[in-house]
């Protein structure tokens, strides 16, 4: 954990990080060993990628592939997927203003299911604000992110119901599209 808060404090030490939080199995402690790290790197634009660049080759003490924001497409925004003294370690961006503005579509009982490439049932808005929950925070200089933790972890009770709602018109619409496919003869 001392190298994981080291290297959180140098990512914080880059211009538009405003903190880092260790996110996944890791974080909940439902790990195995050869789970990897997820860093959530919560930034504000512009984020200096140049210098993320440099410290991860500086970390893994090779080349390495850093994206811009947006790299990865829209929901999961971009980083790298490195190898740290040995550990997988995933740099995964969320730009802050987005996963405050997700959040307060959340308290109003509002989502989204957005399309992302790698998910084929897309990406749920407010997993945005279930990471910030679930998370440990590494590194928060201006402690915009404690704070903003305090607030996720209580589960608004609109976005409760919308999602109930949700899921009693659509479960049942996705079933009857599977048994029309699946009747003999049957096709969409």
């Amino acid at each position: 954990m001392d190298r994981l808060r080291e290297i959180a404090d140098r990512l914080a030490e880059i211009n538009g990080v405003v903190g880092v939080c260790l996110g996944g199995s890791r974080a909940r402690g439902t790990h195995s060993p050869d789970s990897d790290y997820d860093l959530g790197l919560y930034y504000r634009p512009p984020l200096d990628t140049a210098a993320l660049r440099l410290l991860a080759a500086e970390l893994t003490g090779g080349p390495v592939q850093v994206t811009e924001p947006g790299g990865w497409g829209p929901w999961v925004d971009g980083g790298g997927w490195l190898t740290i003294d040995g550990h997988r370690v995933d740099w995964i961006y969320r730009d802050l203003d987005r996963v405050r503005r997700v959040w307060q579509q959340c308290r109003a009982g509002q989502f989204e299911i957005g399309t992302q490439p790698g998910h084929p049932l897309g990406v749920y808005s407010h997993a945005y604000a279930g990471e910030v929950a679930l998370g440990r925070v590494l590194a928060d200089l201006s402690g915009e992110l404690q704070a903003l933790q305090g607030q996720t972890r209580l589960y608004p009770e609109p976005l409760r119901e919308a999602l109930i709602g949700n899921a009693t018109w659509e479960a049942p619409f996705i079933l009857a599209g599977a048994r029309k496919g699946a009747a003999p003869g049957g096709a969409f």
